[in-house]
């Protein structure tokens, strides 16, 4: 019996000594860059085009560098603008020219002798019927509540892909996840599609339906992956997500249609 608890003692023993020996160990990782990161998203909106240039950094960086002296220009439907560097970080448009469904646009990048290009089309939509806020009661997990559905006739022709963003008082309640979805099962169909938001008496929520191309539907559904890894042998493995943007850059040129529907909950 003296000999287990003199055992059991050096175990603890040890046990503290180990867990009291700490060193921070910084990894000595390699660098490959910097390489150019492109985020650009034009629309039907009419408002300014918006290019954001950076680079990639260090694994121990806290932030991407801003790159301020590239040449940005953006083509498309019988005109060509070359953007302006503003001092919050980004490439603006000068004149304001909304995408127009069916015509193709080109983004390109110059910096450093380098060109970095990317194009695509804006993609049609059929008109969204309605969208309307119906109360319900307490269902399962989800709380009783003023619930958004949309009826939506979607276009004959299998490929299209769809995204929606939906504001709360002015601040979008689905920043941490894209909503989206393609028309692999409701191609052609009416349908009535519902969200699990709940919203309250008084609220005022603005609805966006965006028509996005397949390619850019795949890459969001990459990072939404990505970003829900939990080390599980389930979870997809870590990688680079590729875009668009040829000549070896990070980073997507997406043209979007998008609809837009405003309702207050009364």
């Amino acid at each position: 019996m003296k000999k287990i608890k003199t055992q059991i003692i050096l175990s603890i023993s040890i046990l503290i000594i180990l867990g009291s020996c700490r060193e921070e160990v910084i990894l000595d990782l390699n660098t490959v860059g910097p390489i150019p990161v492109i985020e650009a998203k034009i629309s039907n909106d009419s408002i300014p085009f918006k290019v954001r240039v950076r680079t990639t950094a260090d694994y121990y960086s806290i932030s991407l560098p801003v790159v301020n002296d590239a040449l940005v220009i953006i083509e498309g439907n019988g005109y060509s603008d070359t953007l302006v560097y503003d001092t919050a970080g980004f490439y603006i448009s000068k004149t304001i020219h909304p995408c127009k469904v069916g015509f193709s646009y080109t983004l390109k990048v110059t910096h450093k002798g380098k060109v970095y290009q990317a194009t695509e089309t804006c993609r049609p939509q059929a008109p969204v019927d309605s969208v309307k806020a119906i109360y319900y009661p307490k269902r399962g997990f989800l709380p009783a509540g003023y619930y958004i559905w949309e009826w939506v006739f979607e276009k004959p022709g299998r490929g299209d892909c769809y995204k929606w963003d939906i504001y709360q008082n002015d601040t979008l309640i689905n920043k941490d996840f894209y909503l989206m979805n393609e028309d692999a099962w409701v191609d052609g169909t009416y349908i009535g599609n519902d969200f699990p938001f709940p919203f309250r008496y008084g609220d005022s929520i603005i609805f966006e339906q965006w028509a996005i191309s397949k390619q850019y539907y795949l890459y969001l559904n990459s990072i939404q992956e990505q970003a829900g890894r939990d080390g599980s042998p389930f979870s997809s493995p870590p990688s680079n997500i590729g875009g668009n943007i040829s000549g070896g850059a990070f980073g997507y040129f997406s043209v979007n249609n998008i609809i837009r529907k405003a309702l207050k909950i009364k």
